[in-house]
């Protein structure tokens, strides 16, 4: 939830103070997030905003690097108690995914009302990613036909984070069939953990008119609070070893002990966590396409990802007996594109 003060420019009106709350909710599984994100703002001369949009994302079981997702969203608002909107939505898109890398393109389609008046839209969308311990890049690339008016829309977002302070910013231009003038926009949002779930939002940005969602184009300056669940709570299990122990030795057990090491085997290498009295454990990853993976139980209380892994950085997460998805104590973490945390793994 976020509460927060803005100052707020539409194009074809003054610029005016507001005040707003934007509920989000995400449910996620290995393959499909559902998201419900509103929002409700209050100007000074007691007009109000109110949006709402709900997404859904469902990935098919992967082929080599190839997945297929399909999607779908749906939207409505009312702006400032005189235009009314909605639209409806569904995509289809084939993703090359590689470790810390993706792709993807495919069309759109669906409808989109104004003020009861319904257009049909399609159009086609592509971009790719790429990611490290401590940020993203994408860039994607969208074009829109509603009614007799297409727009193209090209956008470079970054973010980087988690720390104390996570940065976010996007920079795009658009053209359109009406006039051909390309038109830049942005913004740059930075966000101070401060503690639990509370953090400090400062965010500025100008964005132009969306021919789908129906709103108008504008510029912000947004000051504000977030208030977020705490990550989930983490396995009781022991963190990343700094080197491979061998068979014979002990290594240490307990929250604070490390329990993920990498022995040799070959040309690759064997992630193994020690989980003493687990009777299950699992593992997910950019390494396994995100699907739960049982590891191999050794007679010492170690578990082995018997695959093996070639040189390179991974993102994973571990189950213990069929409880929370969580990062091992002490594994260094990387925010996910949805905001959780996942766990660091470098195999030298």
């Amino acid at each position: 939830m976020d509460a927060a003060a803005s100052w707020v420019h539409y194009q074809g009106f003054l610029g005016s103070s507001a005040a707003s709350v934007a509920p989000s909710l995400v449910w996620r599984s290995p393959r499909t997030t559902l998201a419900a994100r509103g929002s409700f703002l209050v100007f000074e001369s007691g007009n109000t905003t109110v949006q709402g949009l709900l997404t859904a994302s469902t990935f098919t079981a992967p082929v080599g690097p190839l997945r297929a997702e399909l999607g779908a969203e749906a939207g409505a608002g009312e702006y400032v108690g005189f235009a009314r909107f909605a639209h409806a939505l569904g995509r289809v898109r084939a993703h090359v995914l590689g470790s810390h890398w993706g792709a993807w393109a495919g069309p759109l389609a669906g409808t989109v009302s104004t003020d009861g008046a319904g257009n049909g839209a399609a159009g086609l969308e592509a971009g790719g990613w790429t990611r490290w311990p401590l940020g993203a890049l994408e860039v994607g690339w969208t074009r829109v036909t509603v009614r007799d008016t297409s727009f193209t829309d090209l956008v470079v977002r970054a973010r980087a984070g988690p720390g104390v302070f996570d940065l976010s910013g996007s920079l795009g231009t658009r053209t359109s069939n009406r006039g051909g003038v390309p038109a830049g926009y942005g913004d740059l949002s930075v966000a101070m953990r401060l503690g639990g779930p509370l953090a400090l939002i400062v965010s500025v940005g100008k964005y132009p008119s969306d021919p789908v969602g129906g709103s108008v184009a504008g510029r912000y300056v947004t000051v504000g609070v977030r208030l977020a669940p705490p990550p989930a709570r983490r396995s009781p299990v022991a963190s990343l070893a700094a080197g491979a122990y061998g068979r014979g030795s002990e290594a240490p057990v307990g929250p604070e002990a490390a329990v993920v090491a990498i022995e040799p085997h070959g040309d690759l290498s064997v992630p193994v966590l020690r989980a003493a009295g687990a009777r299950l454990v699992e593992v997910m990853g950019d390494f396994t396409d995100w699907q739960p993976v049982a590891l191999t139980a050794c007679p010492d209380g170690r578990w082995r990802y018997e695959s093996g892994l070639p040189a390179g950085m991974y993102r994973f997460n571990v189950r213990l007996d069929g409880g929370p998805w969580s990062v091992p104590a002490g594994v260094p973490t990387s925010d996910d594109e949805f905001g959780s945390s996942v766990g660091v793994l470098v195999v030298p």
